[in-house]
């Protein structure tokens, strides 16, 4: 299981070169075009993510007071992130109202270290909830970081850094991934802990979809006038994800199959 974490962490962390993807015009007119449409995806699976994290957590015997605690922590967390680190904001769009210097392009690379390290975080407890479901976290992760990566990547180069610059602080910023994993991770040892993590994550990812997925995603529905084709892509993202996750064992559902064999 922590091969899985740390090889999808890896693949996250590639999301950083996503930038060089804009050096083809036509695979950059077809990102510009078809964004936003990923986000909508993205967040339907966060949101059924976040179902059956909750319902691990009570299967796994967590009580509801308990269970809404550690969500609301979750939120918080994330929160907290925000207002302490203001440039920890998401950037969804490759072109901006205003220019950008190179503190500000520092101050982001900052905010985005601190926004990995919560992405680590959440990242653990859905491979917790089965392994499909952890796929599926990851690859929606992968989603939502390419979209903000490809955004830094434009406010860096705007801020004066080369090419090679700006994807090189790109990767090394999203290292930073790892440090989160291994924070999940150390909790997880104590069993006690560890089932407090599903409901932490899942308020995690309603706090991505609520404050930082679905206000981008309105805007661009509106600013375009195609509102069906985000709702089909979050009902989209909602049934796969519902699909692998009624498809596969849950965590405690593969334990017992390994003590039964």
């Amino acid at each position: 299981m922590t091969l899985y974490i740390y090889l999808s962490a890896f693949v996250i962390m590639l999301a950083s070169l996503s930038g060089i993807l804009f050096t083809s015009q036509h695979i950059s007119l077809f990102l510009e075009r078809n964004l936003k449409v990923f986000i909508s995806f993205s967040a339907g699976v966060f949101l059924i993510i976040a179902y059956s994290l909750f319902q691990e957590a009570g299967e796994a015997g967590l009580r509801v007071i308990p269970l809404l605690l550690s969500a609301v922590l979750g939120v918080a967390f994330l929160e907290i992130i925000s207002h302490v680190i203001p440039h920890a904001h998401h950037h969804h769009d490759t072109a901006n109202d205003h220019e950008h210097s190179r503190v500000d392009a520092r101050r982001m690379l900052f905010g985005g270290a601190a926004h990995n390290i919560g992405d680590g975080i959440i990242l653990v407890p859905a491979y917790l909830a089965g392994v499909w479901i952890g796929i599926g976290t990851a690859l929606a992760i992968l989603f939502h970081e390419m979209v903000r990566q490809i955004a830094e990547y434009f406010i860096l180069r705007e801020a004066g850094y080369s090419v090679k610059e700006a994807l090189t602080r790109n990767l090394f910023v999203s290292a930073s991934i790892f440090i989160g994993v291994i924070i999940s991770l150390y909790f997880t040892q104590a069993e006690s802990l560890g089932v407090y993590l599903l409901p932490f994550a899942a308020g995690g990812f309603i706090y991505i979809v609520s404050r930082d997925l679905i206000p981008s995603i309105y805007h661009s529905a509106i600013k375009h006038k195609q509102i069906w084709r985000f709702v089909i892509a979050g009902i989209m993202g909602m049934l796969v994800m519902y699909g692998v996750t009624s498809l596969t064992p849950h965590g405690h559902e593969q334990e017992a199959a390994q003590v039964q064999e």
